[in-house]
């Protein structure tokens, strides 16, 4: 039993030695295809990873602003100013919240411009902070619904402009990587297919053989996940530097990064790569190989 069990490993593990000896021979008998391939996966996944960490960097920079919109709301002259601050505090997506006093908000004013005869004009106001910047408008609306609030200010357009903003840069990015990734898949399949037509005779005789399937279609799709894996390496470095750069454009606008996008891109970028070269391989399979 014992010899069976050795018998049955040492041959999966020769099969396995050979389907990695089939695809490094399929890697050499591609030629300086292969640099093609690579630099262009290296170039496509370069600038898919740049758009991605932007795009990742650029949302964190929205959602860091909008917290430092705030809420003013204005209250009646007959409103219980400990009332509503009690019922503001209830809301959800309320993270802090500052009252200022008529009578506070007008001794200023008077120090200021020097209008100590007239009567005080101004209401009791609460500024309010959100923990959640998406959700400023609602927040706002609720608490115009308040019993004791007359009025609610906040930078609503501005916001709306960013928000625009920032689901365009998404939108943009989302678009180039569906095409990126749509090229290099188109690549890729096109190379294995010309390996394929290369290796025509031998599989036939492979197949004449008896040899399973898996045992040819498996050095094809390793080959195409090489490709993505190289290209996804070479790619880090052109990354580190977007990176780099994103950090020093977004410090100008006293933002820094969060770094930790480097480690998320470049992670996304091997996968997409793997799965894209693999993509590529299993499409010219399934067109050109009938096994």
């Amino acid at each position: 039993m014992s010899l069976t069990v050795a018998d049955a490993i040492s041959t999966e593990l020769r099969i396995t030695a050979r389907i990695f000896q089939e695809t490094w021979g399929g890697i050499l008998r591609s030629g300086w295809m292969n640099l093609v391939i690579i630099v262009t996966m290296a170039a496509i996944l370069s600038i898919f990873g740049t758009l991605l960490a932007f795009v990742i960097e650029t949302e964190l920079l929205f959602e860091h602003m909008g917290t430092g919109f705030e809420i003013s709301a204005y209250l009646k002259p007959e409103a219980k100013l400990e009332t509503v601050k009690a019922n503001v505090l209830r809301q959800p997506g309320v993270a802090r919240i500052q009252v200022v006093t008529r009578e506070s908000a007008w001794n200023e004013m008077k120090q200021a411009l020097d209008i100590s005869n007239m009567d005080n004009p101004l209401p009791d106001t609460i500024h309010i902070k959100s923990n959640a910047p998406e959700r400023l408008a609602t927040l706002a609306s609720q608490i115009e619904q308040l019993d004791g609030v007359e009025e609610v200010n906040y930078a609503k357009q501005l916001i709306q402009r960013l928000r625009s903003f920032s689901n365009l840069i998404s939108a943009i990015g989302l678009v180039i990587a569906l095409f990126l990734g749509a090229m290099t898949l188109f690549v890729i399949s096109n190379t294995i297919h010309l390996l394929i037509e290369a290796r025509s005779r031998e599989i036939e005789i492979l197949r004449m053989m008896g040899v399973g399937n898996w045992f040819i279609r498996l050095p094809l799709l390793f080959q195409g996940s090489f490709y993505g894996l190289s290209g996804a390496l070479i790619a880090y470095l052109p990354l580190l530097g977007a990176v780099y750069t994103i950090g020093e454009l977004f410090g100008k606008l006293q933002f820094s990064t969060s770094g930790y996008s480097l480690n998320i891109v470049f992670v996304i970028m091997l996968i997409m790569g793997v799965t894209v070269g693999a993509g590529g391989a299993a499409n010219s399979i399934r067109k050109y190989l009938r096994v």
